[in-house]
């Protein structure tokens, strides 16, 4: 709290507006939405990765740094105690001779202190590369712009048929085709812009100049953090890209500046007027990954290699409606986190393996179909769910619109009181009081059947105790009759598909 008052207050903060990581009001969003609104006319990318950052803060340079603006020695000894205080790892102590604090909450704000440095480097060298008012343009371009001057001057003459007017306009046309073919000279070094941008330890550099100042400047900057920050520029890692012809990758998102064809974007100037326009050239792109969404579903088990969905087989112990809102949290924060990109529509393919992953898995967990699970509960997968004389329905989310919207950044959204309560109810604690008896199903007199704890029920566990120690919990609704048959043993042996069918359960 300190340290967020000296360094980061709402009143005035002394971090770069080009710092978005750990920081409130901001986040990955910010970043990505200063590189959609600022980042125009980009020639090169600079992406930093630094090796370990966390781990090899050093700590005298820290303290140094803290020491301009504290100047309370007891707050930088506690800091100092934070920094050397040690962890242990798997029962063994290890020192911390170098990098923050393990797990603390402080490492945050402390990273953005160090790398502030960084930030107040990157801006000198910006005021020191960037000048030009306004890009040279080629000779053949000059040519061109006098001969369509003249063409629009006679557009205005009077007395003109419409056949003349016709070919006039034709004639313009073709002189704009070839103008826009010898557009402005670019990377001659006449005209030289910078940009940046940075969240935690990763960060990028883009430059509307020539390649060699790119290479110059990630130079003064990997000499920099090794000379003053004790760090080290991965340049495995560290790439120069031609924002055109490549891709970058910064915060999960695929990164290019300007597209081989016209497309029509929306814009929101100063006021905050929303409009359409026609652009070509150098506007940034963003675009969600989609080949390596689906690496790491296939991860977590969610489809195979090729995106074929799969069932997942930890899963079918849960209830339906977890099941299918687990899968539903996967694919709403996919689809919030890359509501931005231009490549938004191809995001239905992630919503079609985590759907069809949920169902396999209600199917194994039913020991029937894919179909008849559809069948049941619909193409949104609604499953009832009953509390008291209440009747919800829990249902994997759709997306009604897959157009895709540039501006579409989640930034300054909090979700509502109910969806944090309920998202912090974890499936251990998850209490199922006034639901009905998961036996018999019935609704009258219904109390909770808990057990030891799970750790403590010895090698042999049988019945139901063995049954809850499979879903990890310690208590389940059973009306009074079950209640009884379950504490007289009647019901050992049975499996949790068995208690459902009265056959199996008069045996």
């Amino acid at each position: 709290m300190i340290l967020e008052a000296v360094y980061d207050s709402p009143y005035g903060s002394s971090f770069s507006d080009d710092s978005h990581g750990f920081r409130a009001k901001r986040g990955c969003h910010t970043a990505l939405k200063s590189i959609r609104n600022n980042w125009s006319g980009v020639t090169w990318i600079i992406e930093g990765d630094v090796k370990a950052a966390f781990d090899c803060i050093d700590h005298d340079i820290l303290i140094n740094i803290l020491r301009r603006k504290i100047k309370d020695e007891r707050f930088i000894n506690l800091i100092r105690k934070a920094l050397t205080a040690g962890y242990y790892e798997f029962k063994t102590p290890v020192d911390s001779v170098v990098g923050t604090p393990q797990g603390s909450i402080v490492s945050p704000i402390l990273c953005n202190i160090f790398l502030h440095e960084l930030d107040e480097f990157v801006a000198g060298l910006i005021g020191t590369h960037e000048k030009g008012d306004k890009k040279r343009t080629s000779t053949e371009y000059n040519y061109r712009q006098k001969q369509i001057e003249k063409v629009r001057s006679k557009l205005g003459e009077p007395g003109q048929d419409a056949d003349e007017r016709k070919e006039l306009l034709k004639e313009l046309k073709a002189l704009l085709t070839a103008q826009k073919q010898s557009s402005p000279m670019r990377d001659d070094g006449s005209f030289i812009r910078m940009k940046y941008v940075r969240y935690a330890d990763d960060w990028c550099v883009g430059i509307n100049g020539p390649k060699h100042l790119a290479v110059q400047i990630r130079d003064e900057i990997k000499a920099f953090m090794a000379d003053k920050l004790g760090l080290t520029l991965n340049m495995e890692k560290t790439h120069i890209r031609h924002a055109k012809d490549e891709e970058a990758f910064f915060l999960g998102t695929r990164i290019k500046v300007g597209a081989n064809s016209q497309k029509v974007v929306r814009i929101v100037d100063k006021n905050g007027r929303n409009y359409q326009k026609r652009v070509t050239g150098w506007l940034p792109q963003m675009f969600a990954p989609c080949d390596k969404l689906v690496t790491r579903l296939s991860s977590r088990g969610f489809c195979d290699l090729e995106g074929r969905p799969l069932g997942k087989a930890a899963w079918m112990f849960l209830d339906d409606d977890q099941i299918v809102s687990m899968a539903g949290a996967v694919l709403r924060g996919l689809i919030n986190f890359y509501s931005f990109v231009d490549n938004y529509p191809d995001l239905r393919r992630v919503q079609y393996i985590l759907k069809y992953s949920a169902a396999k898995t209600l199917a194994g967990k039913h020991r029937t179909s894919v179909r008849r699970i559809f069948q049941k509960f619909g193409d949104a997968l609604a499953i009832e769910k009953k509390r008291k004389a209440k009747t919800a329905f829990i249902s994997f989310p759709t997306v009604v619109d897959w157009k895709r919207d540039p501006t579409r950044f989640k930034i300054g959204e909090v979700p509502s009181s109910d969806y944090a309560l309920q998202k912090s109810i974890t499936l251990r604690t998850r209490s199922k009081l006034w639901m009905n008896c998961v036996i018999c199903g019935s609704d009258e007199k219904v109390a909770m059947h808990h057990i030891r704890h799970v750790k403590k029920m010895g090698e042999k566990v049988t019945g139901f105790n063995r049954l809850m120690a499979i879903l990890n919990r310690k208590q389940i609704p059973a009306c009074t009759p079950c209640h009884v048959k379950i504490h007289k043993g009647i019901y050992d042996g049975l499996k949790l598909s068995d208690l459902h069918d009265p056959i199996a359960a008069a045996r």
